[in-house]
């Protein structure tokens, strides 16, 4: 930022503080809470119609929130074999809000991780040498969307219907908002087989 925008900046956000000040905490006491309910409920709704299962509460944060194929639980007191993490693409890259990073009007994408739980595979080394075999399904997963971090891990970004967020708020209705999670849940699902041939592939036993 130029130094006189830096200085203009400062004093238009001094010159309405009163306003800013009052915007934030509707935002954090009304708009966070109202937002949050809705991904809840949509993902909580989703895993039980497709009997999934994962962490669906976001008290402080969405990157709280995974989800995974029933069959990669079978003991709910056990650790999945791997989880699709909701969070951002470069956590260290913002400091946006978290809805304005989820709606893509932040400084970096939202979207799913997907993580192995490293110790049904011998430990995180184990695991990173394991990745340098499973090109040939990197390359499958690149084509449907799936963007290889390296090391066995893929991220796939979630752009929400962000021009829709007014409406959505004046009509207590965020389906339209959220319309493109359900789709990349849906994804999840559609992709599961791919992932089984990485999972499969790593001979999971529990340590």
């Amino acid at each position: 930022m130029a130094d006189d925008d830096f200085i203009r900046a400062g004093a238009i956000i001094l010159r309405d503080l009163a306003v800013l000040n009052r915007a934030t905490i509707f935002y954090e006491e009304q708009v966070v809470p109202i937002i949050t309910n809705a991904v809840e409920t949509l993902i909580r709704e989703w895993v039980e119609e497709k009997l999934w299962k994962g962490e669906i509460d976001a008290p402080d944060t969405f990157t709280t929130i995974w989800v995974c194929p029933g069959a990669w639980q079978n003991d709910s007191e056990e650790e999945p074999l791997a989880r699709f993490t909701l969070g951002h693409r470069n956590e260290e890259a913002t400091s946006s809000y978290e809805i304005a990073d989820l709606l893509n009007l932040g400084q970096t994408d939202f979207g799913f991780w997907f993580e192995p739980e490293y110790s049904w595979f011998g430990g995180k080394s184990t695991w990173n040498a394991f990745s340098k075999t499973i090109a040939d399904i990197a390359e499958e997963l690149g084509k449907k969307g799936w963007i290889n971090e390296g090391k066995g891990i893929f991220f796939r970004p979630i752009a929400l219907a962000a021009d829709l967020r007014v409406s959505a708020w004046e009509n207590e209705d965020w389906s339209e908002v959220l319309a493109p999670l359900r789709n990349a849940l849906d994804e999840l699902e559609a992709d599961q087989s791919t992932f089984d041939k990485i999972l499969m592939r790593g001979n999971p036993k529990r340590a």
